[in-house]
């Protein structure tokens, strides 16, 4: 009598083993793509950011205070530019101010770009974004007086055109 050629439970084996090495592989790679992408961290120093939350808190009351609002957004006028406008609690602009911008395209990896910006008008400060790429960008923006301490800091998504 001659043995079966046919499916045996060795070969039923290797092809199970050989089903979940490419599964575990395929995950590995997506998972390893995505961690090296964007690690999930808002901040590069979260650590340090969480031990001193208290002075956060003692900032962001600061800014209360002062009752500034601010309007921020990206226009197109032949380039790109962010254009921040500061009013205070009376609606007058706020000038005089060393306003600094920092931002990210999302998707672009996490390269900060760091840009000051010029009062172009009472209360309005600018800046052209040179090397600025397409794209949905978040913006991290403080404004400061004289003595270089931030008096406020503000936050804003916007579209790159």
């Amino acid at each position: 009598m001659q043995a079966s050629k046919g499916l045996r439970g060795v070969h039923v084996l290797w092809m199970v083993i050989a089903f979940f090495a490419f599964i575990i592989g395929t995950d590995t790679y997506f998972i390893i793509r995505a961690v090296n992408t964007f690690p999930g961290e808002q901040v590069r120093n979260s650590y340090v950011l969480g031990l001193d939350y208290n002075r956060e808190i003692e900032g962001r009351n600061r800014q209360a205070e002062l009752g500034w609002k601010a309007e921020a957004g990206v226009i197109n006028d032949g380039r790109a530019a962010l254009v921040v406008r500061f009013v205070d609690k009376a609606q007058s602009a706020v000038t005089g101010l060393d306003v600094r911008a920092s931002y990210f395209v999302v998707g672009g990896g996490r390269e900060d770009h760091v840009m000051l910006l010029a009062e172009s008008a009472p209360g309005e400060y600018r800046v052209y974004l040179e090397d600025a790429h397409a794209g949905r960008a978040e913006f991290t923006i403080t404004a400061a007086r004289g003595d270089g301490e931030t008096v406020f800091r503000a936050s804003k998504v916007a579209v790159i055109p």
